[in-house]
């Protein structure tokens, strides 16, 4: 990831826009990925000829180099001000190619995507922040302006904006007078002392331009080394490399840049040609094979014009930039003189300072303006001594290492001279030539493979195809010769080894006695093809394209046949191994299906047995009164436990999904529970009857908006946390948002709703009264409720347990047969049971929801006074309908008061419309009790339980 991560690195660093490309890499790059077991193991970055005269001079329509207008764009306000940064067309290192943005491209989001490059690659906070001092810098150097005025008789520079040089002095961390110096003096060094010139406002300038220059190719190259050193390869490794190298330029200026450009092109053609065409070619007359020579266009002229000694056109640009007095125009002088007669060197026809050379790819023209102080490009030593006095450690470092290397350089100078002499720096163009070499020397090294990018069109258009521009391209670039040269000669070429291994055996035809018997060979391959044999003294195989593609297709066919034939008796061997097994599992199913059903119908008599003689055993309990039933008494088995109680007991147990038993309970409600142990409250009352013939109420259906009050909505707009699903821990905060003072009573009831769910010792008269515990707080605490039913259904969802989902079902049904919902949880809390109730909860819970949103549509009180009594725990858990025998006191319509299934057994109230002028009286005994026709009945029926 860090190798792909250095790639938008060194393209904002070094890439630009120009006339013909909005993102042309301003640098050459080789880059060296090292394999160690088929995996990426490291690489190593070179990079070649920076263009540096773009940190300072941009053609029109053209742009620097991408970090400033992305740094510019992205850093925040915060670090603008602290860098003195503004607009980028307020710069004059950006501005003078006119537009400064680029359709299509976001600076801000490619700077946001640079620094997380930066932190994937481990640039610290610090480096960072100095990479940007060094930028702003650069920016902020182009904006110091000189003035020219006169001192002993002559013309010298002075700078009008020193605001500038204070600022490039505090960002580079460096004296501001040393720094005023430095571009306004030139310094001579004596044995005796340091000599002081001041500069002319063009020297003046041209200072300026070369410290921006170096400060931005230093940075460069320490980005480049900072990069390989972290993906640098542990140890000796294969290797794969990708030279991506600038194209050939003709711009409206070319100048030294463009040349050192070109003659990089020009090699690297060469390069091709002798790969593609001379080494072709001079293979097949080695190998005696007829061939016909096809020409191609040797450059080796060319590259002999622009570099061979001693009068190439770059040997010419050294020799002269190491003459104080020469210029560019002796330069040009001495090209003419000495490349006039040349047919590839072209003189304008007017006294220009220009010159042509006819390039493979055609003919540009050169301006030699500044040709010297770009092919000198020198730090002085002054500026030296100024940066590396820095307290910014990286600019410090960045110059410290530059000196270092020109000291080396001039130490080797002086070794491998016999006398002492000058030094003299090493010049662009020679360090050019020689990274030029050493990439080529490389590659020789290498089985290289190329790539022709066709630039289209010129316009920078997409979907665009100029005919003219590509054939162009395709001419002067070898590619229809080498077309030509793969199409007539023999571009296959396979050791006979190899290819006996390969292909002769793989497509069934019959191998040559003797391994090294070529003839024999060729000859049955051109039996085999129909070509005939045409037997050749040859250390290899030589095939055109057509014929080893037909041999690769009757190879693959050969393969293909093998392969279905593997398959086959592959396929045979799995099915019949999986038929073995499948019929050993059926037959063991078999047997243990009719064990089970034969034990199962054994325990079954066995059980009839046992009823019968319990039957014989039980004595009758005393008569009861009409339509409430009979008691009765189990007997023992022979262990002495009751059946049903031991039934019971497991299905209690089932229920636990966590130890519970250690929650607290409140004392009095663990009072109550050890006072109704072993107690049958009010048993044999409730018995089941026929269903009373009544209609459905027809008002009683589901809203028309009840799709858009899903329970997770309530949850994000009135859970504290938005989170709802069954939790097996007790609550650390309400799941809703209650007063202060009743958080504690509600983390309370979490505690005995977990308990009620789960704890397998609660049946019987304790769960119903435990129960009507966890009731009773709703109706005392109303600003309980909606968390009591919340708590409920929270429970409920995603709930693993059936039979403790059950269980929360069967308490939320009993709290709705409470009290409802408040208006703001009604809705949400009917659309959830009506999609996730379990099993017959759903029609139960649904009628005493809509019965209670009807209730307070009408203003009518919902709630009760007392808990459910044991008729709704019954019906409840059985999702059933309740009736209640009803008789009028003059003795006529006696019946029954029923209510039809799942409707809301706190619903007693009112036979007709209004409730004045009747009432409601109920016999227990001797004792009457009446209610008035507002009140529920069941309220009575729980009050005198």
């Amino acid at each position: 990831r860090q190798i792909l991560e250095a790639t938008p690195l060194l393209e904002s660093f070094g890439n630009a826009k120009t006339v013909r490309n909005d993102n042309s890499s301003r640098f050459g790059k080789f880059v060296e990925i090292f394999l160690e077991d088929g995996l990426i193991c490291g690489a190593i970055t070179s990079q070649y000829l920076l263009e540096k005269s773009r940190v300072v001079f941009q053609a029109q329509s053209e742009r620097n180099y991408h970090i400033f207008y992305e740094m510019l764009a992205g850093l925040p306000s915060q670090q603008r001000q602290r860098y003195c940064l503004q607009g980028a067309e307020t710069y004059y290192y950006l501005n003078q190619g006119g537009n400064c943005e680029i359709p299509g491209k976001d600076d801000a989001e490619d700077f946001r995507r640079l620094l997380n490059t930066m932190e994937v690659l481990n640039f610290s906070v610090d480096e960072q922040n100095s990479i940007f001092r060094i930028l702003s810098s650069v920016l902020h150097l182009g904006n110091v302006y000189f003035e020219k005025y006169e001192t002993d008789c002559q013309e010298v520079a002075m700078v009008v904006s020193a605001t500038e040089i204070r600022t490039v002095a505090e960002l580079l961390q460096v004296s501001p007078e040393g720094l005023q110096k430095a571009i306004t003096f030139k310094v001579t060094e004596t044995q005796r002392e340091k000599i002081f010139t001041p500069l002319t406002v063009e020297s003046a300038v041209d200072a300026r331009d070369a410290i921006a220059k170096t400060l931005y190719s230093l940075l460069f190259g320490w980005l480049t080394d900072r990069i390989n050193r972290l993906v640098y390869p542990r140890q000796e490794a294969l290797s794969i490399a990708i030279l991506d190298i600038y194209g050939f330029e003709d711009l409206n200026f070319n100048s030294f840049e463009q040349l050192c450009i070109n003659y990089a092109n020009e090699y690297l053609q060469f390069f091709f040609n002798r790969i593609v065409f001379q080494e072709e070619q001079e293979e097949y007359i080695r190998e005696q094979i007829e061939w016909k020579e096809i020409p191609f266009s040797d450059n080796q002229p060319c590259i002999d014009l622009i570099s061979q000694k001693p009068y190439g056109i770059l040997r010419i640009l050294d020799d002269q930039s190491c003459f104080p007095q020469a210029t560019d125009h002796t330069f040009l002088q001495k090209c003419h003189y000495h490349h006039g007669t040349n047919p590839l060197y072209t003189k304008p026809k007017m006294p220009l300072p220009e010159f042509t050379i006819k390039h493979y790819a055609g003919k540009v023209t050169y301006q030699v303006h500044k040709f010297l102080d770009k092919n000198y490009d020198q730090v002085r030593q002054d500026v030296l001594d100024l940066f590396i006095s820095s307290r910014t450690k990286v600019v410090a470092n960045l110059f410290f290492g530059h000196a270092q290397v020109m000291a080396r350089q001039r130490s080797l100078i002086r070794r491998s001279s016999t006398r002492t002499r000058r030094y003299k720096a090493p010049t662009v163009a020679a360090r050019f030539q020689q990274s030029l070499l050493e990439l080529v020397e490389r590659m020789e090294r290498c089985n290289p493979f190329f790539v022709r990018c066709i630039k289209p069109n010129n316009k920078k258009e997409p979907g665009l195809f100029e005919a003219d521009v590509v054939r162009t391209q395709l001419r002067y670039s070898g590619i229809l010769e080498t077309i030509r040269i793969r199409k007539e000669g023999y571009p296959i070429r396979i050791p006979f080894l190899v290819f006996i291994d390969r292909c002769p055996g793989a497509a069934g035809w019959a191998l040559p006695s003797q391994p090294g018997d070529t003839t024999e060979l060729v000859g049955a391959l051109g039996a085999a093809l129909g070509l005939g044999s045409r037997p050749h003294p040859c250390s290899q195989l030589f095939l055109k394209e057509q014929l080893y593609q037909a041999l690769e297709s009757k190879r693959c066919r050969a393969h293909h046949l093998a392969a279905l034939t593997l398959q086959r008796y592959a396929r045979t061997f799995f099915i019949k191994r999986r038929f073995r097994s499948l019929r050993r599992k059926i037959v063991l199913l078999q047997s243990r299906a009719r064990g089970y059903l034969a034990r199962w119908g054994y325990g079954a008599l066995v059980g009839d047995t046992c009823a019968a003689r319990a039957a014989v055993l039980c004595c009758p309990a005393h008569p009861c009164a009409p339509g409430r039933g009979t008691r009765g008494c189990w007997g023992r088995n022979q262990h002495g436990k009751c059946p049903m109680a031991v039934l019971r007991r497991q299905e209690l147990t089932r229920r636990e999904v966590v130890d519970v038993t250690h929650l607290e309970i409140p004392a009095e409600l663990m009072g109550l529970l050890e006072a109704a142990a072993g107690e049958r409250v009010n048993a044999g009352c409730v018995v089941l009857v026929p269903p009373p013939a009544l209609q459905p109420d027809p008002q009683l259906t589901l809203p028309l908006d009840i799709n858009d009050y899903p329970m997770a909505k309530y949850v994000r707009g009135h859970f504290q946390e938005p989170a709802f699903g069954m939790l097996t821990a007790p609550l650390k905060a309400p799941l809703t948002r209650l007063d202060e003072e009743l958080c504690h009573e509600a983390l309370s009831l979490f505690q005995l709703i977990l308990r009620f769910m789960g704890d397998p010792g609660l049946g019987g008269p304790q769960e119903t009264l435990f129960g009507n515990y966890i009731v009773q707080k709703g109706l005392s605490v109303p600003g309980l409720r909606d968390e009591l039913l919340a708590q409920a259904a929270n429970q409920v969802w995603r709930n693993t347990n059936v039979n403790n989902e059950e269980r929360g079902w069967l308490l939320l049904a009993t709290c709705l047969s409470a009290f409802p919902p408040s208006a703001a949880f009604d809705k949400y809390l009917l659309k959830f049971v009506s999609d996730y109730a379990f099993a017959g909860y759903k029609p139960v819970c649904q009628r005493k929801l809509m019965q209670a949103m009807a209730r307070s549509q009408l203003g009518a009180a919902a709630a009760r006074t007392f808990p459910p009594s044991l008729l709704e725990w019954t019906a409840n858990r059985r999702q059933a309908s309740m009736a209640l025998d009803l008789h009028c006191f003059n003795g006529e319509g006696s019946g029954v008061l029923g209510m039809v299934l799942a409707r809301c057994p706190a619903v007693g109230r009112g036979l007709a419309e209004g409730w004045r002028g009747w009432s409601v009286a109920m016999k227990a005994g001797a004792q009457w009790a009446e209610l008035a026709g507002h009140d529920y009945v069941l309220d009575l029926v729980s009050d005198l339980e």
